[in-house]
């Protein structure tokens, strides 16, 4: 008889956890490499349907502003449209307006404001309204070369588009430069003009700040309230206002809806006859499927990327985790404490960024706070050494860059570009804290505490924006960007959020989940905030 002993088990058992984790590392890589081909096959749909509605273009300087210039689809231009973009925004958000525009036959000239977008300098309502004046003066005075010839800007059949700011100053600029037509998306509350504009059309958005809204019913009660009739129009006195049901004050300027009333509006106030043309392609649904593609291709990436600097460690020991209730409560201390602070005072050339210095000192403030707070936590942050830091550096630059480059082509203009690459280093340590603290807050990802761990992450966060509420309502910081952006806000901190935990559970590190959400954080506001 063959006695077994324990320890001649051991071997077999070894075998089967080895099996056992090889089947499972298999289903996940040919997991991770069918979400990357779905990723790629929709990427490349997006990519064609983006590049279908992109007609003749070209950048140039006018007036020291950056601007894209759109020819009409089918030339001679039959007028010609100036757009102007949001607070924070710029002109690559404009460019779906204005290929509506280009369908009718205008001539698009899409303008980033200064300290925003690719135009240098600081950002002012007096020095944008004073750049934008100058550039419809140069316009009107030597045009522009197309076709081999000089054209200039005809005040008779031009037409001024604008959204949130851009249509407060587009409405104010006729006081000083009339034209054919002004089409205000969700304005911002303004001093209404001494001259209302000629055949005006306000587009207002149902999700919108009731100041929003308010300011919409001003301008259109100014305006001498709906007037739509032929007549009107050769008056230069017709006007008229539509409200886009469900839609949000930043996506009312890509709601086919929307654009479509102000297509017809722009024809009408030139004189145009028939129906609105279409444009080409589909470029906001390929935005979305290339934004999806991305999305599918990162757990692939982000594998290989933890292979290459050979940081794949073991899971994370967890700790005993701290209460909820213990942990917002330290969250709320530190966030007042960093209000009160920056709400006094606040190094504003340190972040020269109008409303992103704001931001970025406070969560440099709240930061130190709850580093100090969690000051017994933060012991072993950077067990696992330089590596998984690597990995993390590496991903989130290969983020901001491919993502960054694909929102450049049709939706929002995100690549830094000039002194925004110079401020990046110093957002990402004013950024940096703050995310440390995150992570030791909430743990390791995964186990039986996900949906715990979330909801307490969204808590987090929830956190610091009323804070920054109470800063505009209590305090009046002023820095109304903070509600603005909201929206942008949410997408970044679930972007933060769902990558930092990708990257964290293969290794094994706080660090490295910290460094890459920190890296993003950085990227958007160098980015989206204009310069001061």
């Amino acid at each position: 008889m063959v006695v077994r002993h324990k320890a001649d088990a051991l071997p077999a058992a070894s075998w089967r956890h080895s099996i056992l984790s090889r089947w499972r590392t298999h289903l996940t890589s040919r997991r991770e490499t069918l979400s990357a081909v779905a990723g790629a096959l929709l990427l490349l749909a997006g990519a064609i349907l983006i590049a279908r509605s992109h007609g003749d273009m070209r950048d140039t300087r006018i007036a020291g502003l950056a601007v894209r210039i759109l020819e009409p689809e089918r030339p001679p231009a039959a007028g010609t449209a100036v757009v102007f973009h949001g607070l924070a925004s710029n002109r690559i958000i404009m460019q779906q307006a204005g290929q509506w525009l280009a369908a009718q036959g205008f001539r698009v000239f899409l303008v980033d404001a200064p300290g925003h977008g690719e135009t240098p300098g600081g950002f002012t309502h007096a020095a944008t309204h004073d750049s934008y004046l100058r550039l419809l003066t140069e316009l009107a005075r030597n045009g522009i070369s197309s076709s081999g010839k000089k054209e200039v800007l005809n005040p008779q059949t031009t037409i001024l588009v604008g959204h949130s700011m851009g249509a407060e100053m587009a409405v104010r600029l006729a006081d000083y430069f009339p034209v054919a037509a002004t089409v205000a998306f969700a304005p911002a509350p303004m001093v209404l003009p001494r001259r209302m504009p000629a055949n005006l059309l306000v587009i207002g958005a149902q999700l919108d700040l009731p100041q929003m809204h308010a300011s919409g019913q001003q301008l259109l009660q100014a305006a001498g309230g709906p007037r739509t009739s032929l007549e009107d129009f050769q008056q230069r006195r017709a006007a008229d206002g539509i409200v886009v049901p469900w839609t949000a004050h930043g996506a009312v300027v890509l709601d086919s809806r929307a654009l479509k009333a102000m297509a017809s509006w722009a024809r009408a106030a030139i004189g145009l006859t028939g129906p609105v043309e279409t444009p080409p392609g589909d470029p906001l649904t390929g935005e979305i499927l290339g934004i999806a593609g991305i999305c599918l291709l990162f757990p692939l990436a982000t594998t290989w990327i933890v292979r290459i600097f050979r940081a794949n460690f073991p899971a994370e020991q967890k700790p005993a985790p701290l209460s909820v209730s213990a942990v917002i409560a330290r969250w709320s201390v530190a966030a007042l404490l960093a209000l009160s602070i920056v709400t006094l005072w606040y190094p504003e050339r340190l972040f020269p960024f109008y409303g992103g210095g704001y931001l970025a000192c406070f969560l440099l403030l709240a930061g130190i706070a709850l580093a100090l707070l969690f000051r017994k936590q933060f012991r072993g942050a950077f067990d696992h050494g330089y590596r998984p830091v690597l990995a993390a550096a590496a991903l989130g630059l290969l983020v901001f860059c491919g993502l960054g480059a694909w929102l450049n082509w049709q939706l929002m203009e995100v690549w830094l570009s000039g002194v925004r690459w110079f401020y990046f280093v110093p957002l990402f340590v004013a950024n940096l804290p703050y995310a440390m603290a995150e992570e030791v807050a909430l743990g390791p990802p995964g186990g039986s505490r996900r949906f715990e761990r979330f909801r307490t992450f969204v808590m987090l966060r929830l956190i610091l924006w009323l804070a920054l509420l109470a800063g505009i309502l209590i305090f009046l910081s002023g820095q109304v960007l903070m509600v603005v952006l909201v929206t942008f806000f949410v997408a970044v901190s679930l972007g933060q959020r769902f990558g930092a935990d990708a990257l964290r559970r293969r290794t094994g590190s706080a660090a490295a989940a910290a460094i890459f959400s920190a890296i993003l954080a950085a990227w958007f506001m160098a980015a989206v905030f204009p310069l001061s």
